[in-house]
């Protein structure tokens, strides 16, 4: 066991080995105050370090790794306040069977700033390889991306990361980032995928068999920040093999608190392949501002919808808004499913899209509602 003061931190600047047992962990704790755990500089690069078995408990940070590249394997971090996993300048290490458990409950309310209660962040074009990881009981994120980072992300099981006030709490935050994710899945959070494009830099992760359920406000959000800049509009995410369920809905933390729709986009760009999005107590799908940046391939929307909407719009399996139809060309939906809705099936209004193969049935009110709109699609049956 190594203990560590208020303030104390672990440095390396050449190369360090760590290796405990299953059994027998190295531990690194608190003895007085906050320490801040391991810190991995610059000058540790390429130099091999390994930690294997190891447990950190009770610091402001558990991790923290500028511009190096360490093996870490079988690593436990319980309550870190602020960051169990921090990645700066070109960060590239090697993350196996990692469990964060807790984080900024301790600070929680008296903290000015919003970066705390954080599983793993990687920003400032880190990109680590992630194979393995359970995170859950953060406040304000699971995974947080920033700045042309990336990195192959598998087997990600994030739970019940919710309460943050100063900033949106999510399950994964991507912002201006080009991150691999497969296998993945976030539940139980106030949202699920929030993917934010802000700066001049690329966002465009990716999303391999991932599913999200039972989240509080939203499953998925795709935006680009600045909402008044609709030109040269991007695919900003990729998702293949998708599964929304449950947002909003009697299983989320607390039920009836669901924003806009399952999946939102909102003045960006979204490819969306082989989806299943049902039982959300809110709109399936909805987009504002887009064009042919997305697209839609092989989409089941069904059963969503609050129990009463208002207005039948409010019930949607699907609802669009300006969808422009400019010399890039619209949105495009093809092989298209929308059942069961407690309002219309699909709503669009001011633009167009264009696919084929669309599927409208059972929906509570109407089963397709074009508004100015200049829809072009090859087989659209509704019932």
């Amino acid at each position: 066991t190594i203990l560590l003061g208020d303030g104390e931190r672990l440095g390396v600047d050449g190369r360090i080995t760590m290796e405990g047992t299953e059994s027998s962990p190295v531990s690194i704790d608190s003895i007085s105050g906050d320490h801040q755990g391991i810190i991995f500089n610059s000058t540790s690069n390429n130099k091999g370090s390994t930690l294997d078995n190891l447990t950190i408990s009770d610091g402001e940070y558990g991790i923290t790794i500028y511009g190096s590249d360490p093996v870490i394997s079988n690593l436990r971090v319980n309550n870190a306040d602020k960051v169990a996993i921090d990645l700066f300048d070109s960060a590239s290490p090697t993350l196996r069977d990692i469990v964060i458990d807790g984080g900024g409950q301790d600070v929680h309310g008296s903290s000015t700033s919003w970066r705390y209660g954080i599983g793993i962040s990687a920003g400032a074009s880190s990109a680590p390889i992630v194979q393995g990881a359970t995170i859950g009981n953060t406040i304000t994120r699971g995974v947080n991306l920033w700045y042309n980072s990336g990195g192959l992300w598998s087997d990600i099981s994030i739970t019940n990361i919710s309460g943050a006030t100063l900033a949106a709490a999510a399950g994964i935050w991507i912002e201006d980032s080009i991150p691999l994710f497969t296998d993945s899945n976030v539940s139980n959070s106030d949202n699920g995928i929030i993917v934010r494009h802000i700066s001049e830099t690329t966002t465009r992760p990716t999303f391999i068999d991932t599913k999200v359920l039972n989240c509080q406000y939203r499953g998925v959000l795709v935006e680009r920040y600045d909402h008044t800049n609709y030109s040269n509009l991007q695919t900003n995410a990729v998702f293949t093999g998708l599964e929304i369920r449950g947002t909003g809905g009697p299983n989320a933390k607390t039920p009836g608190l669901g924003i806009g729709a399952a999946f939102d986009v909102n003045t960006s760009g979204a490819r969306v392949t082989n989806a299943v999005i049902e039982d959300n107590a809110i709109v399936g799908f909805r987009a504002y501002t887009i064009d042919s940046s997305t697209s839609l391939t092989n989409i089941t929307i069904r059963n969503n919808g609050p129990e009463l909407p208002f207005k039948p719009h409010e019930g949607a399996g699907i609802l669009f808004r300006s969808t422009s139809w400019t010399s890039k060309g619209p949105a495009e939906i093809s092989d298209l499913i929308v059942e069961n809705s407690t309002g219309s099936g699909v709503v669009m209004a001011k633009g167009g899209a264009m696919g084929s193969n669309w599927t409208i049935r059972g929906n509570a009110a109407d089963g397709v509602t074009f508004v100015e709109f200049h829809p072009r699609v090859d087989i659209l049956v509704s019932e």
